[in-house]
């Protein structure tokens, strides 16, 4: 059960755009970190450049993008996620164009005891699984 947030500056992003980022996005969670497709939630947030900043600068004309992901502790390999963040940040450009370097793409990884869906965590669905 994936939850993935992008950030993107310099929008509106294209309905087109906006098809290709969840679906991308629910394609690479099933293909690298072997996420169920029918549970990975992608939301994206547009923002002003005004109020994305590097360096202490504004990013005036350049498009800032962020990708914050969720997963359950230790669902996945040191190598599995860093070939997430190699592919997640080519599939970004791809749809959004050139993005500055500092354009960071964060796996959080989750105590199964401290989120969930549905109303039950991740650790009671294991267990329930178990038993």
């Amino acid at each position: 059960m994936p939850f993935i947030n992008i950030a993107v500056t310099n929008g509106p992003l294209s309905t087109a755009q906006k098809r290709r980022l969840f679906e991308e996005t629910t394609r690479l969670m099933a293909e690298v970190l072997h996420k169920n497709p029918s549970l990975t939630a992608v939301r994206i947030d547009e923002h002003g450049s005004e109020n994305w900043a590097i360096a202490g600068e504004a990013l005036g004309a350049q498009t800032g993008v962020h990708m914050d992901i969720k997963v359950t502790d230790a669902t996945n390999t040191d190598t599995e996620k860093a070939e997430m963040i190699e592919r997640a940040m080519a599939m970004l450009t791809e749809v959004v164009g050139a993005v500055p370097e500092a354009s960071y793409i964060v796996i959080h990884d989750l105590d199964a005891g401290a989120w969930g869906y549905n109303g039950k965590t991740q650790r009671d669905r294991a267990q329930a699984r178990a038993a």
